[in-house]
């Protein structure tokens, strides 16, 4: 069944989301109440983009089996889409079900650890996405010249694909989200090349610093008197000063990123583009029908 576009492209944007689940709601007269409904913007927003990678996916296995693709269109469409869907669905869902819009509790070290690497996976996985997608149009659609080009020359928003007759509508559609891969570029790549994303596990006020090390000397006395029953309650409370601040970073002295809506929104923007680029596969295999080929 062909995607409904319209429905589809609007579950991925928060701003559909905020719009009717936030801005009926807030007042700016009570801070609380508002955050309540802008975080059931966020979890709604992040209940979209569960669905559409869902869609997305499922397409692309029926895909399969109703479009006539070419040996190597074929390849990176099972081997390389399919795979990293999995994938990005996978880190997104280990990812939210540790940290959702409304959450203010620490993270453990463990949690910490955990979101740190979904996240990454998710960042790495969505440019290898659009890389893969990119291959399955060359391979499925392209002509000589361009399956000829060296590797490093394919590329979604390359001028490759807008030159090639067979792709240049699509590469068309395609080039408003030139800027969101430009834009999240800055969150990936220092991921795989220098520091790695990460997420605080907390923000502490000097009085929660105090506590902390309060705590900590606590901990300290319980072990040195061998009060081991004492240990578990401390080490408890003590990963309980605090408040989490869902942000991202790659290093403390650059940028910190919100989680919501920016981390959704960029696996958002991904879908749109599978989408187009699984919309044009079905479009030009029916058109290669209609004519006889």
């Amino acid at each position: 069944m062909p995607f409904d576009d319209e429905f589809g492209f609007r579950q991925v944007e928060y701003q559909s989301h905020f719009d009717q689940f936030a801005a009926p709601f807030l007042t700016g007269k009570n801070a609380e109440n508002d955050r309540y409904f802008v975080n059931q913007a966020k979890e709604n927003h992040v209940y979209g983009i569960n669905n559409a990678l869902l869609e997305l996916i499922s397409d692309a296995l029926m895909m399969l089996e109703t479009v006539r693709f070419t040996k190597d269109a074929e390849h990176f469409l099972r081997y390389g889409v399919m795979r990293r869907v999995r994938m990005l669905m996978s880190a997104f869902r280990s990812f939210q079900s540790i940290i959702m819009p409304d959450r203010v509790i620490p993270l453990t070290q463990e949690q910490a650890d955990d979101v740190c690497r979904d996240l990454n996976a998710v960042y790495i996985n969505i440019l290898g996405l659009l890389d893969n997608y990119a291959w399955v149009m060359v391979h499925q659609a392209g002509n000589d010249a361009t399956k000829a080009m060296k590797p490093m020359s394919i590329g979604l928003f390359k001028p490759v694909i807008a030159a090639d007759p067979e792709l240049k509508t699509t590469a068309h559609t395609l080039a408003p989200y030139a800027a969101w891969e430009a834009d999240v570029k800055t969150r990936r790549n220092p991921a795989a090349h220098r520091m790695p994303l990460y997420v605080p596990s907390a923000s502490y006020t000097r009085e929660d610093l105090a506590e902390f090390e309060r705590y900590e000397h606590l901990i300290s006395s319980a072990l040195r008197a061998q009060e081991f029953e004492k240990l578990s309650d401390l080490r408890m409370a003590s990963h309980r000063i605090g408040v989490f601040v869902p942000v991202f970073l790659h290093d403390p002295g650059e940028k910190v990123m919100d989680i919501y809506p920016t981390l959704p929104h960029d696996i958002g923007q991904l879908v749109k583009v599978g989408r187009i680029v699984q919309t044009f596969l079905r479009e030009h295999d029916a058109s290669l029908a209609a004519s006889g080929q």
